[in-house]
């Protein structure tokens, strides 16, 4: 029935009839015999292919698809409002008793009742496998494109059958994506399309059997489109039912950013920032072989001028942009040479438009200071009041040209966290009465820490 139950084989006049196989000239036939039970009048009944030769698919048709199937309304066959022979008593789904020479109108759905249990002429076609059907294949040279760029496109079909309707291809075009007018050349030949919002359709082509054609033409990317794969499909059709014939073959490219209009180009310089303004002055050479890095991995190392680029170093928001971050690698600095302006760099990008961001550094003097348990107080972060002097003399050595302050504790039998917290508000002090006195200069603190035993003993 309808439910896709079998039927038992008592619902029919030749028990047989149930699960029958066809004979050498494919007919077949089902009289029913109504019960309320099992198989009763006025209800719907489904009929379905479940084997089939070698070479050909147990299943509904797609080159000749059934009027009414499981997933249609059933035909009315007491009604039979589409008789094709309306001078006869019977309904016929066809006209011809035989195998039809053209599209067959045939029903797979059918309400029966007791005084219309028969439906007559309704031919059945099955589709040969897909090796033996029509075969399509889809290609473009390119991989990768930008908007606002030509693609050409290719479309091979071969005809391995030997009966087939009229032919026709249908292309459907990637979101985005137009069909360049006056393009498209069938076998050499010029053949427009007809145009359907994003599909294309050429319609009664000449394909004959066993024989190779090719529809060549160009889309465009339209301005609108994002960084994505887009995929064309085509297939290939009977012209005057629109049912499919093939597979569907594929083509993807990747678009990807505009290197004028949407990628963001970094330059800019490493340079020997000798007066430590941040700026780079006219007797300020630049640094060669520092590399810089961006957050996606990019790298890039300064010539012999200092100068760098990264061509594409980020494709940013369309409408807000994006923060764009930049690293100098410091270990790839000249030796003794430590920076002077922030690291890394972050500065607002904008797509199109280029990005200027550079790096000082120079060589520092490096001034140390070693203290130990006896520099504090007993159990203290507060220094003796015979050491306390010596922090004057320290921030005065160091306004005496730019430097890097290192804290050295040379540790013993002390707490480990106490000589932490001793560092901590040592390096805050200095830190702290360098910034009260304007000391001139960004003030880097280092801090060291070595054990006398090779570690705490706590």
């Amino acid at each position: 029935g309808a439910t896709a139950t079998p039927l038992p084989s008592s619902c029919f006049i030749d028990p047989a009839q149930q699960n029958q196989v066809t004979q050498a000239d494919g007919a077949y036939k089902f009289d029913l015999v109504f019960d309320p039970t099992d198989c009763p009048a006025g209800e719907d009944y489904l009929i379905a292919v479940t084997v089939a030769p070698a070479g050909y698919l147990a299943e509904t048709s797609l080159i000749e698809p059934p009027v009414t199937s499981s997933a249609t309304v059933p035909y009315s066959v007491p009604t039979c409002l589409s008789d094709a022979i309306p001078a006869t008593a019977l309904c016929e789904a066809d006209a011809s008793a035989t195998v039809p020479t053209g599209s067959p109108s045939y029903y797979l759905h059918l309400t029966l009742d007791a005084t219309a249990n028969q439906i007559y002429n309704n031919h059945i076609p099955i589709d040969q496998q897909l090796e033996e059907m029509i075969s399509i294949s889809k290609s473009t040279p390119l991989v990768n494109v930008t908007r606002g760029q030509i693609v050409p496109y290719k479309i091979s079909v071969k005809n391995t059958r030997r009966s087939v309707p009229a032919l026709g291809i249908v292309d459907t075009l990637p979101p985005g994506f137009k069909y360049v007018s006056g393009s498209s050349r069938f076998d050499g030949v010029p053949l427009a399309p007809v145009v359907a919002g994003r599909q294309l359709r050429w319609d009664s082509l000449a394909i004959d059997y066993n024989q190779a054609h090719t529809i060549e033409l160009l889309l465009i990317v339209g301005a609108g489109v994002t960084q994505d794969e887009y995929v064309n499909q085509a297939q290939v059709i009977d012209s005057g039912t629109g049912a499919t014939l093939s597979a569907i073959a594929t083509a993807t490219v990747r678009v990807i950013p505009d290197p004028t209009f949407d990628c963001t180009d970094v330059i800019g310089k490493v340079f020997d920032d000798r007066d430590l303004d941040g700026q780079q002055g006219p007797e300020e050479q630049g640094l060669a072989g520092v590399r810089v890095v961006t957050a996606r991995g990019l790298i890039a190392t300064s010539d012999a001028h200092g100068r760098f680029h990264i061509t594409c170093a980020a494709v940013p928001d369309e409408d807000r942009g994006s923060n764009f971050i930049l690293k100098l690698d410091d270990r790839t600095l000249p030796t003794g040479y430590r920076l002077t302006t922030e690291n890394p760099r972050v500065q607002r990008a904008t797509r199109g438009k280029m990005l200027h961001i550079n790096f000082g550094a120079t060589i520092h003097r490096v001034v140390t200071i070693d203290v130990a348990d006896g520099v504090f107080e007993p159990d203290s972060t507060i220094l003796r009041i015979q050491w306390q002097p010596k922090v004057d003399q320290l921030l005065n050595e160091l306004q005496k040209a730019p430097a890097v302050l290192r804290l050295t504790y040379l540790a013993d039998v002390e707490d480990k966290e106490l000589v932490r917290k001793r560092l901590e508000a040592l390096k805050e002090q200095i830190a702290d009465r360098w910034q009260k006195q304007n000391g001139g200069y960004r003030l880097d603190i280092e801090s060291e820490l070595f054990w006398r035993r090779g570690g705490p003993l706590n």
